[in-house]
């Protein structure tokens, strides 16, 4: 069996750079088939207005650990890989959509989020975030009590709405509850110190990645006025073959970290524990997976192509999904974020992280917001 996820002093598991062939002939990460690498010519101006974004929210302070940890993050360069061809104003509205998935990524993933009191404390809060979106355009007052991570997707929905993306907007909110949805899964695996099934984990990986509000995003920017480009159905597979990419590209590169953590919802850590595997196998059978799927996504976009049935958009969509499993791919390469857990590893005899300065405040927020919360369902009801 292999060893078990709170085993924190075990060394790491990626002890290489996925991406680059083994002399070993183990398995490596691969892409080349699906796109070419691309970037966009704004990434510069985006990553300048982002930091300035972050810190007018108030999701980090100047010069603090928070701020340096989130510019070395670079999630701009995630966006502008992964959106190649948008504007300037795009860009930056999806590079801040980027960083409150980081935020709140963070906001779960630690001690604080299991704690007694602290899971109906984030429920509130998360059901607020989900109201935001559903509610935008519809008397959405902000709450006295708003914290950042609130006032941060507030200005994104504002901005996605000036852009006449009102019908992406109903789409972003059943998407974001969904993901919501799958993290509150997440925490009660974590919670109960369970590892999932593969069958759980291949359904609901794909709703925590969150993956498909960023294709919403992409939609958006080809056409604000319509979604059934993203509507047909062989199309939807390339979505989830696009999605399981970039989730388990996410993992491979996340393994450490998310041991770290103790967060078992990985697709290394649900192999190995399911199949009583050794990491190193493990981990070389979730590459030989990434790569298999991004084959079986350029074989069904041909087939989609071949049929001759679709229109511009559909195609501009289906190279989006395209971008966005290259951008995701080459990021890595590029963001601290993961290199960070790596180098930490086993070197503060850990158990999971406790939250920056930035999450303690967001937990005392989200405390004052509860009772409010409560009263604003109560009066709804009445």
């Amino acid at each position: 069996m292999a060893s078990s996820t709170t085993n924190n002093n075990i060394g790491p598991v990626l002890d290489f750079e996925p991406t680059q062939p083994r002399s070993d002939g183990r398995p490596h990460l691969t892409c080349d088939n699906v796109i070419e690498a691309d970037i966009n010519e704004h990434v510069e101006e985006a990553h300048e207005h982002a930091l300035e974004w972050a810190l007018q929210i108030g999701l980090v302070r100047k010069d603090t650990k928070k701020f340096k940890k989130f510019a070395a993050a670079r999630f701009t360069w995630l966006a502008a890989r992964a959106y190649p061809t948008v504007g300037l104003e795009e860009l930056k509205l999806i590079s801040d959509w980027i960083a409150f998935l980081f935020f709140y990524d963070d906001l779960c993933d630690t001690t604080e989020s299991v704690e007694d009191g602290n899971i109906h404390q984030l429920a509130a809060a998360e059901d607020r975030l989900i109201a935001i979106v559903a509610n935008h355009g519809h008397n959405n007052q902000e709450s006295p009590n708003d914290g950042p991570i609130h006032h941060s997707l507030i200005s994104i929905c504002d901005r996605a709405a000036m852009m006449g993306g009102g019908i992406w907007l109903k789409r972003l909110a059943f998407h974001l509850e969904e993901y919501i949805q799958g993290c509150r899964w997440e925490r009660v695996l974590r919670l109960q110190g369970k590892t999932p099934s593969i069958a759980s984990y291949s359904k609901l990986r794909l709703i925590i990645s969150a993956v498909h509000p960023c294709f919403d995003f992409a939609g958006l920017c080809i056409d604000p006025s319509k979604t059934d480009f993203a509507e047909n159905p062989l199309v939807q597979k390339l979505e989830m073959m696009a999605n399981n990419h970039i989730c388990w590209v996410n993992d491979v590169y996340g393994v450490d970290k998310e041991i770290k953590e103790e967060t078992t919802s990985n697709i290394v850590v649900v192999i190995a524990h399911e199949n009583g595997l050794p990491w190193k196998e493990a981990l070389d059978r979730s590459i030989i997976m990434c790569n298999k799927e991004a084959e079986a996504f350029v074989e069904l976009e041909e087939c989609i192509l071949t049929l001759g049935t679709v229109d511009d958009n559909t195609k501009a969509y289906i190279h989006a999904l395209k971008t966005w499993m290259r951008g995701n791919f080459d990021w890595y390469s590029e963001t601290g974020r993961y290199k960070a857990a790596q180098k930490a590893k086993g070197n503060d005899g850990g158990g999971r992280r406790r939250a920056s300065s930035f999450v303690r405040q967001s937990w005392r927020i989200m405390g004052d917001q509860l009772e409010e919360l409560r009263a604003l369902d109560a009066l709804a009801k009445q």
